[in-house]
């Protein structure tokens, strides 16, 4: 008894001693400088690098309306949403004292201003096979075709860690031939589009990897920024850009070597005449020329790129809108359509003429993601998804004639949308409900030809989310991340990976996998756009 009674002493106090640190006055510099190296582990990859926010909320003391206390709780009890987990996994992970750091960095330091420059992406540069010849000259996995890969975005419970990695699957077979771990949560995926072995993939701390899609190994990786998730390969193969929200760059690389050639700072004159300092929204290369095409989120502008001429001059689209993000392309590479999300317009920009030619009325919040352009009665339409939430009423997809860029349909969906898929050989688009309403679970089937929903689907579990749909090479199969919303401690839902049969709409297989995310075809390095002909080899 008198044992029990003394541990209870112990504890008493030890949970004294704490409240007594929250309470205390500002923390010392080498404190200080501890929850900044405890930042970067633990918290930057969603928060954002300079603490500003990124995929999670703003961390600082200007921008967070929470206690010292508060902010220690949050860090213990998590969001059962996200990727914070909630208690009893981050005890594991960080002690009392360490979660006492974080909360006085939190709530008493302001956003950092950091800086990553030309030389710092430079050094950042991790050689892993300095000789690529000696890497073997065709997959060391069974596969018919190197098309049929499928690959998934795992995030993993903590956005780092071993269990953020790219999965990849053979997409006849739904066989997992290999994973490549990226170390923090991998966002995209782009492909090189003259030579098959190779892929890239950008994750959410700012890491570029150079995969070789035959062995399955990361051969090179360049940090391109802090967080940012942009990423394009050049029509012919020879350049990146990569685009960052800490610091506001965009930087041009050798798509072979990683080199880094080109530093863009991004900054314009917004849409109330403010010069302003911009994150990175969509970046694309084109077919129709040797071009990027940058979206400055916050200044309203797209910045085309010449990678033929010297010094690769910029020419700036201004007007665009009050806040761009996703982009996708006709299917000749001519035009560019970005959504902006304040003004709830789509924007059309002639690539060959450098000018705006149309903005197409959107639903609220527009949100292309990858974007999706498919043939209903002989005429090409393009597909626009909107993101917003609440009071966005009605929830729609917003469809348009790619020649005229004149709204078709709007077609009423159960909530927000995100991420549409198509392919040619499939009788269906697909949108995801995202968001965290009772429909996030589900997924949307729209007939090509009478442009309704036929069918929805619900994919995961009852606090679930359902989302980021792809196509298989052949069109026959629809892969879609699901992941269990809330505490698995609880009984609650993991995540999984789901295939389901494009013709009769039947779940045919699920995968566990640790918080799958975004999931790219192969064939997409054949075509200009989701839902399109591939090109020919």
């Amino acid at each position: 008894m008198n044992g029990f009674l003394q541990r209870c002493k112990r504890i008493a106090a030890a949970i004294l001693c704490l409240s007594a640190w929250l309470a205390s006055p500002a923390v010392s510099a080498a404190k200080t400088d501890e929850a900044e190296r405890l930042y970067a582990d633990h918290c930057a990859v969603c928060h954002g690098a300079d603490r500003g926010g990124y995929i999670g909320p703003a961390l600082n003391r200007d921008e967070t309306n929470l206690t010292r206390a508060q902010v220690d709780a949050k860090i213990q009890a998590g969001s059962g949403t996200t990727l914070m987990p909630q208690h009893p996994t981050w005890p594991r992970k960080l002690s009392g004292k360490q979660r006492g750091l974080l909360a006085a960095l939190i709530t008493q330091q302001p956003k950092r201003t950091l800086t990553w420059g030309l030389e710092d992406i430079r050094k950042s540069l991790v050689v892993s096979v300095a000789d690529e010849a000696t890497l073997p000259p065709r997959p060391v996995y069974p596969i018919q075709d190197i098309d049929d890969l499928m690959a998934v975005m795992g995030r993993s419970r903590y956005a780092a860690g071993r269990d953020a990695k790219v999965v990849f699957f053979d997409g006849r077979t739904h066989k997992k031939v290999g994973e490549v771990p990226t170390g923090f949560a991998p966002h995209l995926m782009d492909f090189h589009p003259r030579q098959e072995r190779w892929a890239y993939v950008r994750d959410d701390i700012g890491y570029i990897h150079k995969i070789d899609l035959y062995s399955l190994k990361v051969v090179r990786k360049i940090r391109a920024g802090l967080n940012g998730v942009s990423l394009a390969v050049s029509r012919d193969g020879r350049y990146l850009a990569a685009g960052s929200y800490v610091p506001n760059t965009a930087v041009i690389l050798d798509a072979m070597t990683l080199e880094p050639l080109k530093l863009i700072e991004l900054r314009g004159v917004d849409a109330d005449g403010k010069m302003v300092e911009s994150d990175s929204g969509m970046i694309t290369g084109t077919p129709f020329a040797d071009y990027f095409a940058i979206a400055l989120e916050q200044a309203g502008q797209v910045w085309i790129v010449d990678l033929n001429q010297a010094g690769m001059p910029i020419t700036p689209i201004t007007g665009v809108g009050r806040h761009l993000h996703d982009a996708f392309l006709s299917p000749d590479g001519r035009y560019v359509v970005v959504s902006s999300y304040d003004d709830n317009v789509n924007t059309v920009i002639d690539l060959a003429e450098k000018r705006i030619v149309r903005k197409i009325p959107a639903g609220c919040q527009p949100h292309l993601g990858s974007g999706a352009v498919v043939r209903s009665h002989g005429r090409l339409i393009g597909i626009g998804t909107n993101i917003g939430t609440s009071p966005c009423e009605p929830h729609e997809v917003s469809v348009f004639d790619m020649h005229t860029f004149e709204i078709v349909k709007r077609i009423p969906v159960l909530g927000p949308t995100e991420s549409p898929a198509a392919h040619p050989a499939a009788p269906y688009i697909v949108v995801d409900i995202v968001g965290t309403g009772p429909s996030a679970n589900k997924i949307q089937f729209i007939d090509k030809q009478t442009l309704e929903v036929v069918k929805t689907l619900t994919v995961a579990g009852t606090l679930g989310h359902s989302h980021f749909p792809e196509y298989s090479a052949r069109g026959d199969y629809l892969y879609v991340s699901a992941r269990g919303g809330g505490d698995r401690i609880a009984g609650l839902e993991s995540g999984r990976l789901v295939i389901i049969d494009a013709k009769t709409l039947d779940i045919v297989k699920t995968i566990p996998m640790e918080v799958p995310a975004g999931v790219f075809s192969r064939l997409r390095a054949r075509a200009v756009v989701v839902g399109m002909e591939p090109a020919a080899r």
